[in-house]
């Protein structure tokens, strides 16, 4: 089955992130996960257990490129990270 989308993006990786972050390995859903978060130890984390491919603190660099991105912010953050990664989005 060929893969969905060539490079995905995950803004947040909490329990919600980290979840999605493992299904899309799973299923082989992308050649490519890029994942943002602004803790140091939490992207850390997220790399000792290969949830992704790449591992940004910029929201918009990690955006990048992407053909899916996916938010899971804490609500009161949404409309900061929504203004940090909007110049950085792929048309379309």
């Amino acid at each position: 089955m060929a893969k969905i989308y060539e490079n995905i993006a995950l803004i947040g990786i909490g329990l919600i992130g980290s979840s999605i972050a493992r299904d899309i390995k799973v299923h082989d859903l992308a050649s490519k996960v890029t994942i943002s978060s602004r803790s140091a130890a939490t992207l850390k984390r997220a790399e000792e257990l290969g949830l992704g491919d790449a591992y940004v603190a910029d929201a918009a660099e990690a955006v990048r490129d992407a053909d899916l991105v996916i938010v899971s912010v804490p609500v009161g953050a949404s409309e900061a990270v929504a203004k940090q990664i909007a110049g950085s989005l792929k048309p379309g």
